[in-house]
């Protein structure tokens, strides 16, 4: 199983893009666990600092924590959104599939894999209607 890394940039500042994440997030059965400022990340020349948002896909999770209830933490997908240039953010994304392979083994790896493929249809849509218009982007979508 893979940890789906993903990375892209979006032209929206980080504040925006995590509310519209968020919104994504939510739409696609996401619970928004919690959004904080990484240790050690400092604002940037234009005010701008990281945010790392935590979040689980309600429905997903529910099913898998009748398989195993010591699932807790180990389905939780990261998110973080840092400054990138002026008026822009890279989202940096990681569902724990692999993680909760490991830990839950085969009892909770088709939870994980559910969960990773609505995670990433939520950042998919997010990175279509805001990633930056020319194509050959440094950092479109693209394994980290």
């Amino acid at each position: 199983m893979e940890a789906l890394p993903v990375r892209f940039t979006i032209e929206l500042p980080v504040e925006r893009a995590c509310a519209l994440l968020r919104k994504e997030l939510e739409r696609e059965g996401f619970v928004i666990a919690g959004v904080v400022q990484p240790e050690g990340s400092e604002r940037d020349e234009t005010g701008q600092t990281s945010l790392a948002m935590y979040a689980y896909h309600a429905p997903t999770m529910e099913s898998a924590s009748r398989a195993d209830r010591r699932v807790g933490l180990y389905m939780l997908c990261a998110i973080t959104i840092r400054p990138y240039g002026q008026g822009a953010a890279e989202l940096q994304g990681v569902s724990p599939t692999q993680l909760a392979g490991v830990w839950g083994g085969r009892r909770l790896e088709q939870y994980a894999v559910a969960q990773r493929q609505h995670f990433e249809r939520a950042l998919s849509r997010l990175e279509f209607d805001y990633a930056p218009a020319e194509s050959n982007a440094p950092l479109r979508r693209r394994a980290a």
